[in-house]
């Protein structure tokens, strides 16, 4: 009898602890896009390939992967496109993706920020990102916006580098349905 009781007192904590509930990001219903100045005006993209988890404990955004495709970056211009994909800017064939990898997550005011790494063209950086997830009967949205340096991760390098022409700052906003796991 007395060997029951701590073990049913085990059950019972485990069985009340909490369990992270994952979701995986849907990028059919969602979207991932950049404004970068060239020549003082606003240029404008998306990317097509994007995924990842995002994994929620006791209400809490506990943990972030997201990654995104470069070769799939669709500006409208299939010329620049091209461009875009080869070694001075994105580098596809040697770096297929970018990848943001969070440590920890904090709430402000009324968004979260995540820490972690994001990782593109070879480059490891820390970096904050700005979201929100909203979960309600008929699933989860996540959405966020952040600015990067271009140049941090050698994205345009020789001509590309000179922010005259084309500005170093990039602004990416995101947004996409989750799917439980």
């Amino acid at each position: 009898m007395m060997l029951r009781a701590p073990m049913l007192l085990l059950a019972l904590a485990a069985s009340t602890a909490s369990v992270a509930e994952c979701y995986t990001v849907d990028s059919a219903k969602g979207g991932v896009s950049y404004e970068v100045q060239q020549a003082g005006s606003p240029f404008r993209g998306t990317f097509r390939r994007f995924g990842g988890e995002i994994c929620v404990d006791g209400g809490q955004v506990a943990s972030i992967e997201v990654w995104l495709e470069p070769s799939s970056v669709d500006s409208g211009l299939p010329e620049i496109d091209a461009a875009l994909r080869e070694k001075d800017f994105f580098d596809v064939k040697k770096f297929p993706r970018a990848l943001f990898t969070s440590r920890s997550i904090r709430a402000r005011a009324d968004e979260e920020v995540a820490h972690g790494t994001l990782e593109m063209k070879g480059k490891r950086r820390d970096f904050d990102v700005s979201f929100k997830l909203q979960r309600d009967a008929g699933g989860a949205k996540v959405s966020g916006s952040l600015k990067l340096n271009r140049l941090d991760y050698g994205i345009g390098t020789g001509e590309w580098a000179n922010t005259e022409w084309l500005s170093g700052e990039v602004k990416v906003d995101f947004r996409a349905a989750l799917r439980r796991k």
